[in-house]
């Protein structure tokens, strides 16, 4: 991605040694469907942290807004929440899976700035993986898995 940010999910060689016999039995069908299964989970649990929870992957909640921040926001925005305005980064998200990789970010020029932080800018990290997001995932490899492995 040029401009913007995202979050890579890449299987390192010790995880594909061991899971190379499971991933033979699965074929290139049952590999793909994971992975595309996976990238779809990323991509709600994103939506999910934007919408609803308004914090961290590790759980720490959003540094909400200065109190002029808010007080614009409120005149000019309404509508508006933390990192919601128009919609344009939560439209953004978006997920790509290719191989062994998985991809969920957004090409926004302002994405890297929110998850990150900056001057004056306060981090809100919306990118990543809780550990119930980890959790929902394991499930879903398991049952995806299991239904190829019959």
């Amino acid at each position: 991605m040029a401009a913007g940010v995202e979050l890579t999910v890449t299987l390192d060689a010790r995880a594909m040694a061991e899971i190379d016999r499971v991933f033979a039995r699965l074929g290139s069908d049952g590999v793909a469907q994971i992975r595309d299964k996976v990238s779809s989970a990323i991509e709600d649990q994103t939506y999910l942290r934007l919408v609803d929870e308004k914090t961290a992957p590790d759980g720490t909640p959003w540094e909400p807004w200065s109190e002029r921040h808010a007080a614009r926001r409120a005149a000019t925005a309404p509508a508006a929440s933390l990192l919601i305005n128009k919609e344009n980064l939560l439209g953004s998200i978006q997920n790509y899976s290719n191989g062994t990789t998985v991809r969920v970010g957004t090409r926004t020029p302002y994405s890297a700035i929110q998850q990150f932080g900056g001057r004056g800018i306060p981090a809100r990290p919306y990118l990543g993986l809780s550990a119930e997001n980890r959790r929902e995932i394991e499930d879903l490899v398991i049952d995806v898995a299991g239904e190829y492995l019959k």
